[in-house]
């Protein structure tokens, strides 16, 4: 008799092609899968799969085992989501990871909203370097994961729902020696000291390198690039009344302070100065209640946070196309 653990397993054979994939969409050691499979074959009296040098492929008995599986899983998530629904009163814990451009914006929006509509989830959001995001839902730390698509390396335990893109902003303090230039360009801005994330992608890298190197050409450069480290774009944004850094932010973290006179945004700005969110779930995996709900939010913050920043670079004269 088969498991729905069982059943489970099976079907991310089948999905991710190899017994490595696998193990790392469900979240267990790759040793684990392997045993479980050859427990459920010997039950079974033969192969589920035959193993190739790139991978699984299914054999007959295992296409007989799948044609059932998936509505049984399928069945067991829906009754799983009703007893979710029955059992309103009770607290349940949604955990959402974010990279932090994004888990300071569209997710904090999103969270807010949550609160106020699902007041029976405890949302925990995370904050984290990109690269983390993509390893903390294969490893099921979190359903949902956010990110900047551009750094994102594509997983196959992973379906990825691209959302809009979000225009970016270079800000200074009011009185910045910047804000005196008659123009602006991308070398006078690496010239001075930047606050910056410790990873980005190459397609925002590749520009401000070579803008670094065209200042150092004309004799004027801060030394250290970036001057500042640090992964939260509204403490970097702090930091900018206080001093000569130069932040790039995205729109919408900057509107309030843009509006308050707080900080200004220098006339420069390009289509890859922005971020094309993301979002990522592991594939195959229905979404619960509440996991759906913060996703519906999360798609209206987006659409909002890009009618927002379009609005903001109208205001300033400057284009908002993202590339």
């Amino acid at each position: 008799m088969l498991e729905i653990r069982d059943l489970r397993l099976i079907v991310a054979i089948d999905e991710h092609g190899s017994l490595l994939r696998a193990s790392r969409a469900l979240g267990v050691a790759q040793s684990a899968v392997t045993r479980g499979l050859a427990a459920i074959e010997a039950r079974l009296r033969g192969p589920l799969f035959e193993r190739t040098g790139k991978g699984t492929i299914t054999t007959d008995l295992g296409r007989a085992v799948l044609a059932d599986a998936r509505d049984i899983l399928e069945r067991m998530a829906g009754l799983d989501r009703h007893l979710a629904e029955a059992r309103g009163s009770q607290i349940r814990d949604l955990n959402i990871v974010a990279g932090s451009y994004l888990a300071e914006s569209l997710a904090l929006t999103a969270a807010g909203r949550m609160t106020e509509l699902y007041p029976q989830v405890r949302l925990r959001l995370t904050s984290a370097n990109w690269a983390e995001v993509a390893r903390a839902v294969l490893e099921r730390e979190a359903p949902l994961g956010l990110l900047d698509l551009r750094g994102y390396q594509s997983d196959p335990g992973l379906e990825v729902e691209a959302l809009r893109p979000q225009p970016g902003l270079f800000v200074v303090r009011p009185g910045h020696p910047l804000t005196r230039l008659p123009r602006v360009t991308l070398a006078d801005i690496m010239a001075h000291p930047f606050a910056f994330i410790g990873r980005a992608p190459r397609e925002v890298q590749a520009p401000l390198v070579k803008a670094r190197e065209a200042a150092r050409a004309a004799g004027a450069l801060h030394p250290a690039f970036p001057a500042l480290v640090h992964e939260s774009p509204t403490v970097a944004l702090n930091l900018v009344a206080r001093s000569d850094v130069v932040v790039a932010v995205m729109t919408s973290l900057a509107a309030r302070p843009l509006r308050q006179g707080e900080v200004v945004a220098l006339p420069w700005r390009e289509p890859w100065l922005c971020i094309r969110p993301g979002v990522l779930r592991l594939r195959g995996r229905p979404l619960g209640e509440a996991e759906q709900g913060f996703l519906d939010l999360l798609r209206d913050a987006d659409a909002r946070g890009e009618a927002e920043g379009r609005l903001i670079c109208g205001e300033l004269g400057l284009p908002a196309d993202c590339a």
